[in-house]
């Protein structure tokens, strides 16, 4: 695997949402610019797609983001993906079986303690997103992956499980 390209894309990324939240003079950006995402050696790099754990084709086998869509008025939440009392988030496997894809990439990102974005949804189509962010557990029995989210970013986000 090319860890100096992964590295470099997650960068990227970094420094392509700094300078967005900068411009735009707010945390909350629209998904539209998150699916755009920037431009990377020539390729067009997403920060988001289709699915909450998302890995761009640029990157051989870690995710870049994980999000969580936000919730309309009246419908039930398609994952209870929460911030727990101990601040730390608890973010809901992609499906019910651990060694999907997807999950097995966010495991991957926890052993090699690859930086994420995570996109927390507000309102349709608008997301607060939050960097770098840490998968620091995983539960196989509760199909969560927990994450650690820097407490001054935390506070942007406000929802706490009861």
């Amino acid at each position: 695997m090319n860890t100096d390209l992964d590295s470099r894309v997650r960068t990227t990324a970094f420094a392509f949402l700094e300078a967005e939240t900068r411009r735009a003079g707010t945390d909350v950006l629209p998904r539209a610019l998150l699916a755009q995402g920037f431009q990377f050696d020539g390729r067009r790099v997403p920060i988001v797609g289709p699915q909450g754990i998302f890995k761009p084709a640029i990157l051989p086998a870690m995710p870049l983001s994980i999000t969580t869509v936000p919730v309309e008025e009246g419908a039930a939440a398609p994952y209870r993906d929460v911030i727990g009392h101990d601040g730390l988030l608890r973010y809901c496997y992609r499906g019910t079986d651990p060694i999907h894809r997807d999950n097995v990439g966010l495991r991957l990102a926890r052993q090699r303690q690859a930086p994420l974005i995570y996109c927390h949804g507000v309102v349709r189509g608008h997301y607060v997103a939050v960097w770098p962010v840490f998968i620091v557990g995983d539960s196989t029995a509760e199909l969560t992956f927990t994450v650690s989210v820097d407490d001054r970013q935390l506070a942007s986000l406000g929802a706490v499980d009861t």
